[in-house]
């Protein structure tokens, strides 16, 4: 009898500490321990990939791509399929005399530390990206702002898709302050 009780026991403890896979728009709906929040409604597919705008000579391109299963700091044995994304600002992009001015990848040698990505957030839905955004070379590349970058796909089911791109601050931008991303254009994937 004793044997049956431990075995019970060991099982319920370990039960109690198993996964359950849900769809990542339940995220923050209940207790999110013990969950893998997942892209079961394959939202991410439309956003993964490369984004341009190009205006005179100069190019911004962002690149999002996905990670999968990756834990959450805040939940216990929990984690999330997360969308990550990096920029480029290039003046003459393709030419033979292209010049990258911007990389949002940057080594900070007082951190001894290299970004590798500059955007973090989760699609609402198969439209609508919505992530942290970071700065890397706001004030012409001498600086670092955040805020919030959206992403609205404005035209689902053609090719090549488009989306509204818009960056709002954080905060209050001092004097002399400024983004180096474009804060409301129009992207177009590429691939």
């Amino acid at each position: 009898m004793k044997n049956i009780i431990k075995i019970l026991a060991l099982f319920l403890i370990i039960s109690c500490k198993a996964q359950t896979t849900v769809n990542l728009n339940t995220y923050n709906i209940g207790n999110n321990s013990n969950k893998y929040f997942k892209d079961l409604d394959n939202n991410f597919a439309n956003f993964v990939g490369t984004w341009e705008n190009t205006t005179g000579n100069i190019t911004f391109r962002v690149i999002l791509w996905k990670e999968s299963m990756k834990p959450l700091l805040t939940e216990e044995n929990s984690f999330m399929d997360r969308l990550f994304g990096k920029f480029l600002i290039i003046q003459d992009a393709g030419l033979p005399n292209e010049v990258v001015l911007h990389n949002s990848v940057k080594y900070f040698a007082q951190n001894n530390l290299t970004s590798t990505w500059s955007l973090l957030g989760n699609p609402y839905n198969s439209t609508i990206y919505s992530a942290y955004l970071e700065d890397t070379c706001a004030n012409g590349g001498n600086g670092v702002l955040s805020g919030k970058a959206k992403m609205e796909i404005t035209n689902l089911g053609t090719i090549p898709l488009n989306a509204h791109w818009t960056v709002k601050s954080s905060r209050q931008l001092f004097s002399g302050e400024y983004f180096s991303v474009p804060t409301d254009i129009i992207l177009t994937k590429v691939n």
